[in-house]
């Protein structure tokens, strides 16, 4: 598992798009704090601080395209380019093979994230002033239990990935799914408490009654999702 882990370290490090799309977020960063919120969204939402901020973008599922987009990207290439197939001749176990390329796409999810929240940081900051004020212990377990919904999205857009067996179906399955599941259908389910506790859409407070089911229901997608998909992967021919 280490030398797989180092493999997926090095090929992180030259995978280009995640540096485009960490690239897109700097820019928006700057650009929020130079300009600021629209006063047009101020009085709608009565925000205020830069917690505010945090609380509007840890929250925030409307990159889950892109985020499909760069696993069926990441993983996809491993069967393009038949590394998965060198992993495996060379002695990886499957299951060892799938919980890398997960623990490597969600390391690499996680960062993007960290980003996204930066970049509202620094345009709430330039609206209302730099402070911490309103940041507590509590938005860092928030910030965990949302760390833990992304593995178990990162494990879902795996499973697909694995299942269509190279890079540019798993594309295309995995943002139509993603546009799917995480756009039209929580604007379907909105309220709906099972959807809201699900991957698909990322805790909405740093309330126990909303942390703990949502970390719950992350911990049981994550382990059945990684056991079906090192069950499918171990019967798949991965030989051509």
């Amino acid at each position: 598992m280490r030398n797989l882990l180092r493999i997926e370290g090095y090929k992180l490090r030259r995978f280009k798009p995640f540096y485009f799309c960490l690239a897109m977020m700097v820019v928006m960063g700057i650009e929020g704090a130079f300009t600021g919120l629209k006063q047009s969204y101020i009085d709608y939402f009565g925000v205020g601080t830069m917690h505010d901020g945090f609380v509007d973008s840890v929250q925030d599922c409307s990159f889950a395209f892109l985020i499909g987009m760069l696993i069926a990207w990441y993983v996809g290439l491993d069967f393009t380019n038949r590394t998965v197939h060198r992993s495996i001749v060379t002695g990886g176990k499957r299951w060892m093979v799938v919980v890398s390329r997960i623990l490597a796409t969600s390391l690499m999810t996680f960062i993007f994230h960290l980003f996204l929240i930066g970049s509202q940081l620094a345009t709430f900051g330039k609206s209302f002033g730099y402070s911490l004020e309103g940041f507590c212990v509590q938005d860092l377990v928030w910030l965990g239990v949302v760390a833990l919904q992304l593995i178990a999205l990162n494990a879902f857009y795996t499973l697909i990935t694995i299942i269509c067996g190279n890079v540019y179906t798993a594309l295309f399955a995995c943002v139509v799914t993603a546009l799917v599941g995480g756009n039209i259908l929580r604007n379907v389910f909105v309220g709906n408490t099972i959807y809201e506790h699900s991957f698909f859409c990322f805790a909405k407070s740093a309330s126990a009654s909303d942390l703990i089911p949502c970390a719950i229901c992350a911990i049981i997608a994550i382990i059945i999702l990684v056991g079906i998909t090192s069950i499918y992967f171990n019967k798949k021919d991965v030989s051509n």
